[in-house]
């Protein structure tokens, strides 16, 4: 009984030790895919924060849209920074910036296979969406 009692302890170590590794893992997979711009808006958005830089934003961010969703659902670019959609899924999506007065990303319909483009030249957190499938959100940090 003291042996039975012992392995179930050490099964559930492994099983539990195998669950933190592959939650840690799967997190910090979130290298988005890349794709070609067809449409580039050069605009500025607004969210005035600090203008330190930060080394760790990338000039470019690439977020798909797939299985109604923006993957990933959040990136951090750099100010003056572009972020690319790439509508991977088999329905029209748009990327509108939920504050639409600030001049953030206003896409229009993006057809399967489409991409779109927009440059954040001001600091700030945007959250924008999809018009036509409203549950589909995501942020952009810019820093």
């Amino acid at each position: 009984m003291k042996k039975a009692v012992i392995a179930i302890a050490i099964v559930l170590v492994v099983v539990i030790g195998g669950w933190v590794i592959y939650n840690n893992n799967k997190s910090s997979s979130n290298t988005p895919s890349t794709g070609s711009s067809t449409s580039n808006n050069t605009n500025s958005s607004a969210n005035d924060s600090s203008s330190s830089s930060d080394q760790t934003a990338s000039m470019t961010g690439a977020i798909t849209m797939k299985n109604m969703a923006f993957t990933p659902s959040q990136i951090t670019v750099a100010k003056g920074g572009t972020v690319t959609w790439t509508n991977n899924d088999d329905a029209t999506h748009t990327v509108t910036d939920d504050l639409s007065d600030v001049g953030g990303p206003a896409s229009g319909d993006i057809k399967p296979g489409e991409t779109y483009s927009f440059t954040f030249n001001k600091t700030g957190s945007f959250q924008y969406h999809c018009t036509i499938h409203t549950s589909m959100r995501g942020t952009i940090v810019v820093k």
